[in-house]
C-alpha cells in the first residue's frame, strides 16, 4: 500500500491497524479511503513535526544567545570603578565582591593580576580588567613567548570562572617620563594580543593601554585638541593596531586636576556638573556645561585628527579627592560627593557627548577605596567612594557594607553561590529536556506524556520543598566585613558585639573568613574558651580558610583561634544555638559599644596627569548652583526564590524525560 512507504511513524501505525483488521476480519476497506486517510495524517503529522523542529531550533538559538557564547563585552553598561589596593587596611577581596554586587557595579579595573583577587571574583559575573604593570613591558616586548608565559600564569587559569574582560598593557606610558617605555609599548601590546590569539582568547579578553591627558597639547577649545608632536610618532602606530583589533581609546580624565592647577580661571561649578554658563566651542558651535564631556570630546577631536574618527573613547579613570593639602584647591568632601554623584547621574542617562552623540559615555571611577599607603600629596590618598570598613565615604546613592544592608547582601551571595550552576546551565538543560519530551511524544503519544508529566510535577514539587528548606538555613559571616581576625576596633568585645542580637539556629552555618595559615578555628569547651587554650577541644583545628561550620546541636558553642596570642587579643566567639521551634537568645547581654571612629580617608588617582591638557577654561559664571537631585538608594539584591522555582521546574522536566525513557 502507498502508505506503508511513508516513513512517518504515526501514519505507519494507523495503516498497520487497518491492514490487521482487513486480514483478520476480512474487511474490505476501499483503497482510496486508506490513501485519503494516509494523506491527511501525513500532512498533519508533517506539520506537527515541522513545528516541533522549528521550535527546537528556536530554543537552541535562545540558549546560545543567552549564554553569551559568541560575544563578551569588556564594559557592561556605563559605570565602573578602579579597585586600587595600595593600603594595609582594606577588606578582603571576597568582601569587595560583595560590596560591588550590593552596589550593582558590573565593571572594575585592577592595576595588577593579583591571584587572590581573581579567585575572589570567580562566579561574580563582574567584568575585570587586569593590569600588566609598567615594570613588565620591556620583558614582554622581547618576544611573544614572554607574553604567553604571563597570560598562562595570570589570566588563562582563571577563565572562564572569573570574567577577565581585558588586559591593560601599562598605565599612562606615553606622555610619561620614561622614554624607553614609549618605544616598547607597541611591541608589548602586539605580543600580548598574539599570545591571546594563539590561545583563542581574543574574543574574550580585550587588549588596551590607558593614557593620561599629558599625551595632548594644552589646547582649547575641545575641537582644537591634538596629540603632542613627540607623542604622536608613537601614538599613531598604537592607534592603528588598536583600530585593527577593535579596542577603544582609554583616557584618564580628571576635572579635579585641571581645576586644581588653575582655580582662578576655571569655574568650580563647571567642573562639578553644577549650574553654570558653560563654554561654547566656536568651531563646532557646540555648548559644554561640564568639563567631563569637554575632556572626552577633546580626546575624540585628537583621534579624528590622527585619522581614527570611529574609535570609541572610554574614561579609564576619573574622580575627585575628598581631602587635600592646603595648596590643593577644590579637594573637599562636599566637592567629591557632588562630582561623583552628578557624574553617576550623567552616566546613568546612557547618552553620548556633544561631539559624539552616538557614542555612549562610559567611565571607571577612581577609586573604590581610600589607599592610605599611596605616596604624594594628601589628595592621592583620598579618592575613595568607600572607607576601608566598607561604609560609604559620602552619600552618592550607594549603601556600602553597613550592618543594615551590607550584611544581608553578604549572606545573600554566600547562600545563592551554592546554586550558581543554575545561571550558566539552565538554558542548555531546559532546551535538552524539552527536546527529548517533544521527540519522545512524537513516537509514543501525547497521553503517556501527560501521565508522565503529572508524575514529574509531583516530583518537582517535592524538590521545591527541599530547596526551600535548604535555603531557609541562615549563613552567618563571622564578624561580617571584619572577618575572622584579631579585632583592631572593639578589642575583646568585638565578636561579642557582633553576636549580640543574632539568632543562631540548628542547621545554620557559620562562615569564618580568614587567610590560610594566618588564622585558624577550633571549637572548644567553655573552660578552654575562657583560658584561651586548645585543650578540651571539640574536633580538630581548621587552618584552611575560609571555612563553613554547620551548627548541628543546641546549646553554647565556643570557637577560638589557636595561633599565637590571637585568642587573648579577642579572636574568640561564643554563641548560643537554639532549635528552630524556639527563638535563640543572645550569648551575651553586654550592651553594644559605640562604633569606633572612622579611619582617615586617603586614596588617589594613579595618574601622571599634572596638566590640564585640552581642558577648556570656561567663562566666569555666577556662583548660583543647582542642588543635585537625589539618587534612589540602591536596594540589596533580591532573594533566591527565582532560583528555587527554576530549579524545581528543571527537576520536573527531568523527571518527565526519565519517566518516558524508562
Amino acid at each position: 500500500m502507498a502508505c506503508l512507504k511513508n516513513k512517518n511513524c504515526i501514519v505507519i501505525q494507523r495503516v498497520y491497524l487497518f491492514d490487521t483488521f482487513e486480514l483478520q476480519k476480512g474487511w474490505a476497506i476501499p483503497h482510496s479511503f486508506l490513501q485519503m486517510e494516509c494523506t491527511f495524517l501525513d500532512h498533519l503529522s508533517t506539520r506537527i513535526m515541522g513545528f516541533c523542529y522549528f521550535f527546537l531550533w528556536l530554543l537552541l538559538l535562545f540558549s546560545v544567545i543567552s549564554s553569551n557564547v559568541f560575544t563578551v563585552y569588556a564594559f557592561k553598561g556605563t559605570y565602573g570603578v578602579n579597585y586600587g589596593r595600595i593600603a594595609d587596611n582594606l577588606p578582603s577581596p571576597r568582601s569587595v565582591v560583595t560590596l560591588l554586587k550590593a552596589a550593582k557595579i558590573k565593571n572594575t579595573r585592577i592595576y595588577d593580576a593579583d591571584h587572590e583577587v581573581l579567585k575572589a571574583f570567580k562566579g561574580s559575573g563582574i567584568g575585570i580588567i587586569v593590569g600588566l604593570g609598567n615594570e613588565y613591558l620591556k620583558e614582554i616586548a622581547v618576544g611573544e613567548d614572554r607574553a604567553m608565559n604571563w597570560i598562562k600564569e595570570n589570566v588563562q587559569p582563571f577563565l572562564p570562572g572569573t570574567n577577565i574582560a581585558g588586559i591593560a598593557v601599562g598605565n599612562e606610558i606615553l606622555g610619561g617620563d620614561d622614554h624607553e617605555l614609549w618605544e616598547v609599548l607597541l611591541p608589548a601590546v602586539k605580543n600580548v594580543y598574539d599570545a591571546l590569539r594563539r590561545l583563542g582568547l581574543t574574543k574574550v579578553v580585550e587588549v588596551s593601554s590607558p593614557h593620561s591627558e599629558a599625551v595632548f597639547t594644552n589646547s582649547f577649545p575641545p575641537s582644537a585638541c591634538v596629540f603632542r608632536e613627540d607623542v604622536s610618532i608613537y601614538m599613531k602606530p598604537l592607534l592603528q593596531f588598536f583600530s585593527k583589533i577593535g579596542s577603544p581609546f582609554y583616557i584618564n580624565a580628571y576635572p579635579f586636576l585641571a581645576y586644581k592647577s588653575d582655580p582662578e580661571h576655571i569655574d568650580i561649578n563647571y567642573a562639578l556638573f553644577k549650574s553654570n554658563q558653560g563654554i561654547l566651542d566656536s568651531k563646532t558651535n557646540l555648548h559644554y556645561d561640564n568639563m567631563f564631556e569637554a575632556q572626552v570630546d577633546a580626546a575624540y577631536a585628537a583621534l579624528e585628527k590622527a585619522g581614527f574618527p570611529k574609535m570609541e573613547v572610554i574614561v579609564s579613570e576619573t574622580g575627585w579627592a575628598s581631602r587635600g593639602d592646603d595648596n590643593e584647591a577644590g579637594a573637599s568632601l562636599e566637592n567629591a560627593r557632588t562630582y561623583n554623584r552628578n557624574l553617576r547621574k550623567r552616566l546613568a542617562k546612557k547618552k553620548g557627548t556633544p561631539y559624539r552623540p552616538k557614542f555612549v559615555a562610559k567611565a571607571y571611577i577612581f577609586a573604590l577605596f581610600n589607599e592610605n599607603l599611596k605616596p604624594g600629596p594628601t589628595s592621592e590618598r583620598n579618592f575613595g567612594l568607600f572607607k576601608p570598613d566598607g561604609s560609604i565615604s559620602y552619600d552618592i546613592g550607594f549603601t556600602g557594607l553597613k550592618e543594615s544592608s551590607g550584611v544581608s547582601s553578604f549572606i545573600h551571595f554566600k547562600v545563592i553561590g551554592a546554586y550558581g550552576w543554575l545561571g550558566s546551565s539552565c538554558a542548555l538543560l531546559l532546551t535538552t529536556c524539552i527536546t527529548l519530551v517533544l521527540l519522545i511524544s512524537a513516537s509514543i503519544g501525547l497521553q503517556r506524556v501527560m501521565a508522565m508529566f503529572n508524575i514529574g510535577v509531583t516530583f518537582g514539587f517535592a524538590m521545591m520543598v527541599l530547596f526551600q528548606r535548604s535555603v531557609a538555613q541562615t549563613v552567618h559571616v563571622v564578624g561580617d566585613n571584619m572577618g575572622w581576625t584579631v579585632p583592631q576596633a572593639g578589642g575583646a568585645q568585638a565578636y561579642i558585639t557582633w553576636a549580640t542580637g543574632k539568632n543562631f539556629m540548628v542547621g545554620d552555618t557559620l562562615t569564618f573568613d580568614f587567610t590560610t595559615n594566618n588564622h585558624d578555628v577550633l571549637r572548644v569547651q567553655k573552660e578552654s574558651f575562657d583560658a584561651c587554650t586548645s585543650s578540651n577541644s571539640i574536633g580538630d583545628v581548621i587552618s584552611t580558610g575560609p571555612v563553613n561550620v554547620t551548627l548541628d546541636s543546641t546549646g553554647d558553642h565556643y570557637y577560638i583561634c589557636t595561633i599565637g596570642r590571637h585568642c587573648q587579643s579577642g579572636q574568640k566567639l561564643a554563641i548560643t544555638v537554639s532549635s528552630r521551634t524556639t527563638s535563640a537568645s543572645p550569648p551575651s547581654t553586654t550592651p553594644r559599644p559605640p562604633p569606633p571612629p572612622s579611619p582617615t580617608a586617603t586614596p588617589s588617582p594613579s595618574s601622571n596627569n599634572t596638566s590640564d591638557g585640552c581642558a577648556p577654561t570656561p567663562t566666569p559664571s555666577p556662583t548660583s548652583s543647582m542642588t543635585p537631585e537625589s539618587l534612589p538608594t540602591i536596594p540589596s539584591p533580591p532573594g533566591s526564590s527565582s532560583s528555587i522555582v527554576l530549579a524545581s521546574f528543571l527537576m520536573t522536566m527531568l523527571a518527565v524525560v526519565v519517566g518516558l525513557v524508562f
